[in-house]
This record gives C-alpha cells, structure tokens and sequence, in this order.
C-alpha cells in the first residue's frame, strides 16, 4: 500500500516536470528573447528630469582652421623616422613582417605635406547635410541623405554604423549610388559613433556596444522612423547586433559584414570537427568553394597572433597609446593605414605591392580618414571602446544579450568578402542569428569593403531589401 502511494508520488511528480519541460519547449523557445539594459548618461551634468533635456536637432558645419592643417604639415615634415631599417631578404623578412612598411610611410608624408587638401575635403563633405542632436549628454553627429525630390514620399530608413578605425566618410559613396537609385526613396542616417569624429567623447565610463545601440535606436525615433534597416561592419556590426536584440519591433532588417559569435563548447566540437575530420562537417558546400585553403584552425590562431596585439592594447591601456598618436600625425597615420592595409589584402598582396595594398583606395580617401582623427582629436577616445567592450564581457552583466540570439523575426544578411580579418562558418553564426535571410560571398573585397567595393555594397542592400 505504502509502495503503491509512493509510486503515485513520483508518478505526478515526473507528471509536472514533464509538463514543465514540454511548456519550455513548445511555447518559450517560440517567445522571442527578451533583452534589457541600464540606462546611462555619459555626459557633465546628470539632467533633474527629462523635461531638461534638449532634443532639438541643429545643422551643422564641419569646421576648417588653418592653424590645425599648418601644425600637422609641420610636426609631419619634422618627423623622426627609426633607423636602423631590417634588410629584406624575401625568405624570413618581407616588407610587412615588422609591420607598417618604411617606404609607403615615407610616399604617405610627401603626399600629405605636398599634395593633400584638407580644405578642399573640408568644402566637399559640407557639400552634404550634417546635424547634431543631444542623446544621454552628448552632442551625436550625424549625416542624412534624402532625395530633395521624394521629401513627402515613404522612405525607406536605413542606419549605417561604421566601425574602427574608420569614421562616417566609409558610407558616403554608398549613400550617394543608394540616393542616386531610382528603384526607393531612401532616408540615409550615417552618423559618428560617440568619441569619433565631431560626436562627443563620454565623459564617464560605460560606453560600451549596448549603450550605443541605444543611443542609436533613440536617434532614428527622434527623426521619425520607427521602423529602419541597419547596416554596419565592424563595431556597427556589434552594435546593429545590439540594436536588434534590444529592438526587434524596430528593426526591419541587419546587413553585417563581419559576424562576431560568442562561442560556446559545441561550437569549438565543429571547428575541431571540421580541419581533423572532414570541412563538411563544418562548413555547406558554397563555403567550401568560397574558402578553398583558408579554413584551417592553426591559420585562425595565427591570424589572432599577428593581428590582435592592437585589441589586447587599446582594451587595457588606451589612453598610454592614445598620447604617442594624438601627438604624432604620421605615427597616427601609419597605425591606421596598417589596418586598412592588412584588413584589405592578404599577405601577399601587401608584399607585392608598392603601397603596401593600399591602392584599393585613393591617397585622399585614407588620409581623409586620418586627417578626421588627427583634426578631432579622437583617436583616444574612439580607442576607449575596446577597453569598454572588455569590461562589459568581464563583467558578466550583460553575458544575456552579449552571448544571446537574435528574435528570429528579424531578418538578417551576412555578407562576405575574401580579404576580411575572420570568417564565421554559417553553421556557427546560425546560433547568433536565427534568421539569415541572405548569406553573400564575394572573392574580392576586405574589412572596408563599403569603401572599397561601394556598387557592390550598395546592390547587396538593394537585394536585401527585396527579401524583407
């Protein structure tokens, strides 16, 4: 009789845990993720109430002072260049393998002291419509392309998010071919994020991805668009993620072009899987194709050696870096043109060029870039931004929305390109982003390719939005 009553028990015992379980499985893994953050403010004076707030949006003009372009041509034409220089013998030492080339150095100062016109940019980027507006304390830049023909007409809102180390000149081209479209009348919000160029720089700390996001989300609702694409590489990509895991009823659609996936013990079991066993463990058939040789586990662990020594930097020690750059032009110069060199090409492409890879672009595209950061003074504080985003994953606050998915309601496009820094197998990136609507792969272009292929940028959000 007791026997019998204990196996009641157990049998409505394991009756409710069923029920449980099942609940979980068939209706909360259909609800979509529920994301939240604190609410900072990064500026002096912390507001009383929101009635204080300033949410006015005001044109602005990109300034021009002779006094900064004379004392940058003059610290460049002073500079100090090391010496010795480490013979090239094309076995053990090429010319990337101390890192930025001496020789494309030396064609760079000559360019800027001789030839480059900061005015001159200075005249054609005001040439577009610039505005600040006031979010969580500071003063946020931005651009905004819209058809002065279409102005009453439904736009079709797309935010471009760039990344480090670039600025809002990355998407101009894009924003023009995109304005220039007769097929939608687009609303282009190309903004700078907080600490770059003329956006101020936070005052207090915690000014991290999901921070940014939300200073985004309240920029696109303060120009009237509740619902918008997103698209960014980089730490747009980060914070587009961010947008559309905080935001799903907003955004319409992400457009990335470098996946970041927190990986997990599954996911290192399928890269292990696929360079021991067989790729197609790992990797669809495309991706073979696209790939070829480069997917190897020893070449992923190289890639991180060569090339993270700059995130290990500016996530620790930020400002000790940030002094040698902010005073130095060509020292600024050549740590970020040996990003746009080494995140554009391959290895061979830089050794065999005689500009170190960088005629992808034009002289006065790159050094617009540098000339931005140098005139602004925000190498710095753009740099703060790793050392944010590494205390807010060793935090462990905000571990929900840093390793979680996507709602599957939005839909997503990845775009590939064969010179970026990493590539992330679909099977793996999947679990970050449920809903990839659009997954391109293309065998030229790098980690700037809005800037470097902006036709083919431009048709790939064109192709994108036909599939939402």
């Amino acid at each position: 009789m007791a026997l019998s009553r204990l196996n009641r028990i157990i049998a409505v015992v394991v009756l409710i845990f069923a029920i449980i379980y099942g609940w979980k499985c068939l209706f909360e893994a259909r609800r979509p993720p529920c994301y939240t953050i604190d609410v900072k403010y990064f500026g002096s004076n912390i507001p009383t109430s929101s009635d204080n707030e300033d949410f006015s949006i005001k044109p602005f003009k990109i300034p021009f002072e002779r006094s900064q372009v004379d004392d940058m041509v003059n610290r460049v034409s002073k500079t100090r260049f090391y010496e010795p220089q480490i013979l090239i013998d094309n076995n053990l030492v090429n010319k990337s393998t101390y890192g930025f080339n001496r020789q494309t150095i030396e064609m760079v100062r000559d360019y800027l002291i001789n030839t480059y016109d900061w005015k001159k940019t200075v005249q054609e980027l005001n040439t577009f419509d610039h505005y600040k507006t006031n979010i969580a304390g500071l003063d946020i830049h931005f651009v905004r392309v819209t058809h002065s023909s279409r102005i009453n007409e439904n736009k079709e809102a797309i935010l471009f998010l760039h990344g480090w180390p670039s600025s809002f000149l990355e998407y101009l081209d894009v924003a023009r071919l995109l304005n220039s479209s007769s097929n939608t009348n687009y609303d282009l919000i190309i903004p700078s994020l907080p600490g770059y160029g003329y956006s101020d720089a936070p005052l207090r700390p915690g000014m991290n991805p999901t921070q940014i996001a939300r200073i985004m989300q309240n920029l696109m609702q303060r120009l009237g668009h509740s619902s918008y694409v997103v698209c960014g590489g980089d730490w747009g990509a980060a914070i587009g993620t961010s947008m559309a895991q905080l935001y799903p009823g907003h955004v319409r659609g992400l457009l990335i072009t470098m996946s970041a996936v927190a990986t997990t013990w599954k996911h290192y079991l399928q890269l292990a899987l696929g360079h021991y066993v067989n790729p197609s463990i790992l990797l669809d058939y495309d991706e073979q194709e696209f790939l070829v040789r480069r997917f190897n586990a020893f070449d992923f662990a190289k890639i991180l050696w060569r090339e993270g020594g700059y995130f290990h930097l500016q996530a620790t020690k930020p400002d000790t870096i940030g002094y040698a750059l902010n005073d130095s032009p060509i020292g600024l110069a050549a740590y970020i043109l040996e990003k746009w060199s080494r995140w554009s090409n391959n290895e061979i492409d830089i050794d065999q060029s005689i500009n170190s890879g960088l005629d992808r672009f034009t002289l006065d595209q790159l050094l617009s870039n540098v000339v931005l950061y140098w005139t602004t003074g925000t190498i710095t504080s753009s740099m703060r931004l790793y050392f944010e985003y590494a205390s807010q994953i060793s935090s462990g606050h905000d571990d929900k929305i840093l390793k979680g998915p996507l709602a599957a309601s939005v839909p997503v496009a990845i775009v590939n390109y064969r010179n970026e820094i990493l590539y992330a197998p679909r099977t793996i990136v999947r679990s970050k982003y449920p809903n990839i609507k659009l997954w391109l792969c293309h065998t030229t272009g790098g980690h700037f390719a809005s800037m470097e292929k902006p036709r083919e940028y431009a048709r790939d959000i064109e192709k994108f939005l036909l599939q939402l």
